[in-house]
Order: C-alpha cells, then sequence, then structure tokens
C-alpha cells in the first residue's frame, strides 16, 4: 500500500505532540485494505503524511501559520531557504534574535506568503518544545527554548515541496474538511489531547483551545465516519475519559508514553491508537 520512493525522512518542523516516535508502530496499523484518498485534518507537524504515500492526500490544520509553511515550501522552497540561513546566522550572534522576530511574527501574523513562513519555522525550530501558543489577543508568546536549532536544510526542504505537489492543504477546520471524506477513504486524526484536570488546560495552537466539549463533539464526528465505512485512526493519550467515548472501538495501546497536564505536575501517560478496523 505505501510506495517507500516517494516517502520523507521525517516532517520539517519540530512540534509539540508531534507523532515521529511513534510512526512505526501507526503504520503497522494502517488499513491493509488499498487505499485511494488520505485524509489527515490535525495536521501538525504531519509525520504519517510524509512516511505513506497515497494516490490523493488532503492536508488541512485550523492553524493558518501552520499551513502557510506548507503552501510556501510547496511554492517557493528556495525562499524559505534563504530566509532560514539568513535568520540562522543572526541568531547565532545573538540568541535575542529570537524576540526580533517573534515580534515581526506577531506584527505580520495575519500575513500569508513565503516570508512569514520563514519567521513561523525559525521560531517553532527556536522556541520552547516546539510549542505555538498564542494568547488571548492572538499574539504568539512562546519564549526561547533552543539555542542550537537544527534548521531545514535546502535539500530537505526540497523533498518536501516535491512530496507536497500533488496534495491539497487547506486551512480549515476539521468539520469543514470530514464532509468530503467517503465510503473506503482512509482519515487519521491526532486532535490536541485532553488534560487530566481541565482547569489547567494551556492555551496553545489556536486562540480557542480545544475543550471538553469538542472532544466529544470529535467522537461523534469520527463515529459518523465509521458509519458510513470510512476507516478512522485516531491517535489520543490513554486516559479514562477518551475510552469511555470509543468504547466499542478497537484501542490498541502503545509502547511510548507522552507528558500530559495534571493538576499539579505533569503525567506520563501510554499513548493508544483507535481505529474501527
Amino acid at each position: 500500500m505505501i510506495d517507500k520512493e516517494v516517502l520523507v525522512e521525517k516532517p520539517f518542523l519540530r512540534w509539540a505532540g508531534g507523532k515521529q516516535k511513534l510512526i512505526t508502530e501507526i503504520i503497522n496499523n494502517l488499513p491493509s485494505n488499498t487505499i485511494t484518498n488520505y485524509f489527515e485534518p490535525f495536521l501538525g507537524a504531519g509525520s504519517l503524511f510524509f512516511q505513506s504515500s497515497f494516490p490523493s492526500s488532503t492536508i488541512s490544520d485550523v492553524n493558518f501559520p501552520l499551513i502557510n509553511s506548507y503552501n510556501s515550501i510547496k511554492s517557493n522552497f528556495e525562499k524559505i531557504s534563504e530566509l532560514l540561513k539568513f535568520h540562522a546566522k543572526r541568531f547565532e550572534r545573538n540568541h535575542e534574535y529570537y524576540y526580533k522576530i517573534r515580534e515581526d511574527y506577531n506584527k505580520n501574523i495575519r500575513r500569508s506568503g513565503y516570508e512569514q513562513a520563514g519567521r513561523f519555522i525559525f521560531l517553532i525550530h527556536t522556541n520552547y518544545n516546539g510549542m505555538y501558543r498564542i494568547n488571548k489577543r492572538g499574539s504568539y508568546n512562546v519564549p526561547l527554548g533552543k539555542t542550537k536549532p537544527s534548521l531545514p536544510a535546502y535539500d530537505h526542504l526540497s523533498a518536501i515541496s516535491l512530496k507536497l505537489q500533488d496534495t491539497t492543504i487547506l486551512a480549515r477546520d476539521y468539520k469543514s474538511v470530514v464532509t468530503d471524506i467517503k465510503r473506503n477513504d482512509f482519515v487519521y486524526m491526532d486532535p490536541p489531547y485532553p488534560p487530566y484536570d481541565w482547569s489547567n488546560h494551556q492555551r496553545q495552537y489556536t486562540k480557542d483551545h480545544f475543550t471538553k466539549n469538542d472532544h466529544l463533539e470529535l467522537a461523534e464526528y469520527a463515529s459518523n465516519l465509521a458509519n458510513n465505512d470510512s476507516y478512522v485512526l485516531i491517535s489520543y493519550p490513554d486516559i479514562e475519559f477518551i475510552r469511555k467515548q470509543y468504547k466499542h472501538w478497537n484501542i490498541i495501546q502503545l509502547d511510548t508514553v507522552r507528558s500530559i497536564s495534571g493538576k499539579k505536575i505533569r503525567k506520563k501517560i501510554p499513548e493508544i491508537i483507535i481505529k474501527n478496523y
């Protein structure tokens, strides 16, 4: 089902909640039937997308700056490569350069194009834990975290651009994308993870974070897709709240654990994948 010749070794972003360490286990749980149409509506770093190959792929995320970076690499990866080299040299001289780029990024936060994409990629690689977080005013506010970042090289961006050429890339909420998913299509969903303590839920990724009701609504959408004979695969932490919503699904515990928010401390929780096949 997967053509190894068109795979990309790793994403171009370090991303909080990314699935690069789980990718082998996830691939081992893909549908065994031949899939024509692939959908990934919580894209993030896109680990599964880059490590798989389907005749038709639609990738999407509600995070507009993230999607702008994908579209910009697709159409203009050379310019982004030049910008990243420029930023890297300035940053090496003075690490406070991170905050200058953060300020410039926030001044242009609603703009698209390769210059803003270059700022976004640089910030994600040099910030704390690959996190994308914005405040109530809509400004990106993650502090500096990595002084020796591994920015994507020219050849890596070139491979990413090639991979994206025949891919549909959308800046949309998952609910406006799943309506396009038909019988025998395959969808992989990696939503923002729920915390142990909802009062401690940090505001991340978008201005309005993913609430308990959002997770309940997603479970309904997933069930509707399953009832329409689509193949559905979902990543989540192994907590009771999630197991309750998907109690009739095939739930597989993985070997990897992840830290998620608790009331006072972060807890180490095993990862699970949930599927309807």
